[in-house]
């Protein structure tokens, strides 16, 4: 969903504004300190300007309904790639670098020459901001934490893809193994089989002389792809329920969800359930 600026913005960019014009005003007294934590508070202000607007912008030159772009390490289009970039690897190690900078001096100043501060309103204006600063940090570490945790789930998926991404698959839906992003990822929430598991499910070849009970049955075609069964193709036929598709129409399906696509029946169960009658 894109973003646009608003009232908070607004209220933000004003406040850091009469912020740094009241430090200007202040300034041969911040002059006098220890350290300049004026200019820390000046970079620092200007670096969450800078936040705002790339976010904004990198939302902006998303597609609608993409989410948050900082969380999608896979962008394809130049400039959000290029404004993810641009955050998670400059701006923000340096924002926390800064503000480690930052709460050095601002300790060297309260502990060296407090008096240097114009007023108290001002120290404790320094102290509040320096509380925001770890907050924005804790906020943007929370989100690299789920966007790490995303990639990580589209990286399984792809190489459980390539397990099961033979000739057939190839041929019918073309690879499939390479993902665009954490958007691909699909699923009921249940998760779906895996690979191991999908390769022990029965699997036959269709022939003219097959017979009704090995084969397709009254179903003519593929409740997948909707394309009839021909003679010479691979196809599994579900033993929690008797339907029959194209192996590698169901193989895709089952890799995202356990459930039979028709009668919605557990594959996982019937498989779990065989297993335990087997060691019985």
């Amino acid at each position: 969903m894109a973003v646009s600026l608003g009232y908070n913005d607004a209220i933000l960019l004003v406040s850091l504004l009469y912020s740094g014009i009241d430090i200007n005003y202040e300034w041969e007294a911040f002059s006098q300190c220890r350290r300049p934590i004026h200019y820390w508070l000046f970079v620092s202000f200007a670096l969450v300007i800078v936040f705002r607007l790339t976010h904004v912008l990198g939302m902006h030159s998303t597609s609608m309904g993409a989410g948050d772009f900082l969380l999608d390490l896979r962008q394809k289009s130049a400039l959000p790639r290029t404004l993810a970039r641009f955050i998670w690897l400059v701006a923000l190690p340096f924002f926390v670098f800064w503000t480690f900078l930052g709460t050095r001096w601002l300790w060297e100043v309260l502990r060296d020459t407090p008096g240097c501060v114009p007023t108290a309103t001002h120290l404790w204006f320094s102290v509040f901001w320096l509380a925001l600063c770890y907050v924005w940090i804790i906020i943007h570490a929370a989100l690299g934490a789920v966007a790490w945790l995303l990639e990580r789930r589209v990286r399984k998926a792809e190489i459980d893809l390539r397990q099961i991404e033979d000739a057939d698959v190839l041929s019918r839906w073309g690879q499939v193994s390479t993902l665009s992003g954490y958007q691909s990822l699909s699923g009921d929430g249940k998760g779906g089989l895996a690979p191991s598991e999908i390769t022990c499910l029965p699997c036959f070849t269709i022939s003219d002389s097959v017979s009704e009970d090995d084969g397709p049955g009254e179903d003519h075609e593929c409740p997948i792809c909707l394309n009839e069964f021909s003679t010479g193709e691979d196809a599994r036929k579900l033993g929690v329920c008797g339907h029959t598709f194209h192996r590698s129409c169901i193989d895709l399906w089952l890799l995202r969800c356990s459930d039979c696509p028709l009668c919605k029946r557990s594959v996982r169960t019937k498989t779990s359930d065989a297993v335990e009658q087997w060691h019985i």
